[in-house]
């Protein structure tokens, strides 16, 4: 069963996953062939700027791609009428498990791009001793940003169904309405921004997307 769901997984979100692996691996590699000519390169300083720029590439490629796979394959099962979901001789909870799991799974592809471009990146250049290229530490990063993103994604799809775009309207208005009474009421600042810390901060629940991503750093 989980070879099949795999199969399918793939054969659903194949081309979207040539595009966003071949984008993660171009990324480094494109990014720093731009910047070596303008900024020369000449100081740690240019170097970690130009790391920090892969790092925020990367990690909105990788989002974007676990909500894409999330999204394509609910996608695929409402058009379908949820009829190859239905016709499976197993229970709705289990088919949800195997349909994550197996996501998550080829989810690994680009986040391996994303391994050898950096690598191939600060391979061409001499970097100072105070810098380190972190090629493996960001592809981790990178895969466990799109974990988070397609597992969002995939519950709010398969839990709120045809209502998740009202879902999402309620959610941004409730980020709009904190935002209002944060501006309007002072005090209630310090609560809003330790909220947010949390939310956002290691080792917060989104902290793997919203940390500080850098390929070159010291």
């Amino acid at each position: 069963m989980f070879s099949q769901t795999l199969y399918i997984q793939w054969k659903w979100n194949r081309d979207t996953l040539a595009f966003y692996t071949a984008l993660a691996f171009s990324a480094p590699l494109l990014i720093l062939w731009i910047a070596l000519p303008h900024l020369g390169l000449s100081s740690a300083r240019e170097l970690v700027r130009v790391g920090e720029v892969i790092g925020i590439t990367i990690a909105s490629i990788a989002v974007v791609a676990g909500l894409t796979v999330a999204w394509q394959g609910y996608g695929v099962d409402e058009r379908a009428g949820h009829i190859y979901t239905l016709s499976l001789p197993v229970t709705r909870a289990h088919f949800l498990a195997l349909r994550a799991a197996t996501a998550l799974v080829i989810l690994v592809i680009p986040a391996a791009a994303v391994w050898l471009g950096a690598l191939l990146a600060t391979g061409q250049v001499h970097l100072p001793p105070t810098l380190r290229g972190y090629a493996g530490t960001m592809a981790l990063r990178a895969l466990l940003a799109s974990w988070l993103a397609h597992a969002c994604m995939f519950a709010l799809r398969y839990s709120a169904g045809r209502r998740a775009k009202i879902v999402l309207g309620i959610l941004v208005a409730l980020m709009c309405a904190a935002s209002a009474v944060a501006i309007t009421a002072p005090g209630t600042r310090v609560f809003f921004s330790h909220v947010g810390d949390f939310i956002i901060s290691n080792p917060g629940p989104f902290g793997a997307i919203f940390g500080r991503w850098a390929l070159i750093d010291v």
